[in-house]
């Protein structure tokens, strides 16, 4: 994350080199982000940014870390205005996701943070519209349990978990082919209502 120097640049400085930064990553994917261009459209010296900045890692970690931040936000807003509902909820942040897709700036910034997390992991077990482990445990608090079955002590993280796969494949098909929202929002609704009423309701508790 960025140094305190950066926290302690004027705010207009500070906003000037954040929107540089952006257009950089808006411009290309992450391993062609270039710090020459980035320091050329805030009007800063080279040393500058690597005060502010431990490397090019570093500064993805901030817009990634804001845009957790905005994500963080919106889910909690949503589980507000669904009363706590963790379905309605994956169902929000996909419809949002399908909005960016149809915005051709948006969807290459979200395109080239996608690039980024690959680079950075090699695993890329999570998208930018997830929020990091610690966050998402602070969500628990407005999500009502009593909406989900839950059995043993993991159940609700293996919910989260259930949730979170269906989501990250279906953004991952959204971004790869656009055209398709129709049918991949209609297969996506679907899947989430399997899941809300249950796959096999003559199954009984056995303890397995």
């Amino acid at each position: 994350m960025p140094t305190s120097t950066f926290y302690h640049l004027p705010e207009q400085k500070r906003q000037k080199l954040i929107d540089a930064i952006r257009q950089e990553i808006l411009r290309v994917p992450y391993e062609k982000i270039s710090i020459n261009k980035i320091i050329q459209n805030a009007g800063i010296p080279r040393g500058s940014f690597y005060q502010y900045f431990v490397d090019k890692n570093d500064m993805f970690q901030m817009i990634l870390g804001d845009f957790h931040k905005k994500m963080e936000d919106i889910s909690k807003e949503s589980l507000r205005k669904h009363n706590g509902d963790p379905f309605a909820l994956t169902q929000d942040i996909f419809d949002l996701v399908c909005q960016i897709s149809q915005r051709t700036d948006l969807y290459l910034l979200y395109q080239n943070l996608l690039s980024g997390m690959k680079v950075k992991d090699e695993r890329a077990s999570y998208l930018p519209f997830f929020l990091p482990q610690e966050r998402g445990r602070e969500m628990i608090s407005f999500i009502d349990l009593s909406r989900l079955d839950l059995r043993q002590e993991n159940d609700l993280f293996d919910c989260a978990d259930i949730l979170a796969s269906l989501l990250k494949w279906a953004i991952v098909e959204l971004f790869a082919e656009p055209a398709r929202k129709a049918e991949i929002s209609a297969s996506f609704q679907n899947k989430i209502a399997i899941l809300r009423r249950g796959m096999d309701p003559k199954q009984e508790e056995t303890g397995c």
